[in-house]
Order: C-alpha cells, then sequence, then structure tokens
C-alpha cells in the first residue's frame, strides 16, 4: 500500500491552511486554493498525465493537451458536485480522433484513481476536440 501525506496548518485568520505537500508549500482556503476546485484540478490533472502517456505510446505527434473541467456544485450544503464536464483539446500533427477517444477512454476506466473515486457520486461528461496542424 503506498501512503500519501500532507499537513495542513492555519496561517492566516480568514480560514487560510498553508498546505504542506511531497511537492511543496500550498496556500487553501478563503485566501487560497478553493478544496473544491482543487478537487477538478486533481481530476483533470490525473486524466491528463495518463492521455498523455497513452498518446505517446500511440506514437501519437502531439503538441500540447488543454483541458477543462466545469464543475457544477448543488445549492444545498455541503454542496457537492452534481455534474462534472471535461473537454479535452488535442492539438499535433496527424493526431487520429480514435487514438484520443481509447486514450480518454482507458484513463477513465483504467488509471485514473480521481476519476475512480468519484464516478459514482457524480455525473461526469466528457468530450474531446482534435485540432491538427496542415
Amino acid at each position: 500500500m503506498e501512503e500519501k501525506r500532507v499537513f495542513l496548518k492555519l496561517s492566516e485568520p480568514e480560514n487560510t491552511y498553508t498546505a504542506t505537500t511531497s511537492y511543496g508549500e500550498l496556500p487553501v482556503g478563503e485566501g487560497g486554493q478553493k478544496p473544491m476546485e482543487l478537487l477538478l484540478v486533481a481530476l483533470a490533472g490525473c486524466n491528463g498525465v495518463d492521455i498523455a502517456h497513452i498518446l505517446r505510446k500511440k506514437r501519437q505527434k502531439v503538441k500540447d493537451i488543454q483541458i477543462e473541467v466545469v464543475g457544477l456544485r448543488g445549492e444545498e450544503h455541503p454542496r457537492v458536485y452534481q455534474r462534472i464536464e471535461i473537454l479535452y483539446r488535442v492539438y499535433g500533427r496527424g493526431i487520429k480522433e480514435r487514438a484520443v477517444e481509447d486514450a480518454v477512454r482507458l484513463s477513465l476506466d483504467k488509471y485514473c484513481s480521481v476519476y475512480a473515486m468519484i464516478k459514482n457520486s457524480t455525473e461526469i461528461n466528457v468530450s474531446f476536440e482534435v485540432y491538427n496542424e496542415a
């Protein structure tokens, strides 16, 4: 089992914490990164790393991947995400749409642990666009 650990310390009276992670420090809370937005970042980051790796293995000439994530939260507390929309934009040369579709699906169905943790509690819709250079 792999252990991950973070440590949060109140750093300002306005409900802002300094989170110390294995990568460094990050302000979290009212005066920093919002926890619910960080969940969207985690989802996109997890997917993005997978998709880039899979497309490289498929020998696709990717120059850039952009991921737009929109979360729609409920009005009542605890105000969880009721729906998340993910749009992947893949830029490159000779990129096959089927390769991108396969990479996205493989990431979601097999590799992305963040997606695996939230998929049963939140509606998640995905789409992608491929932009090939001439």
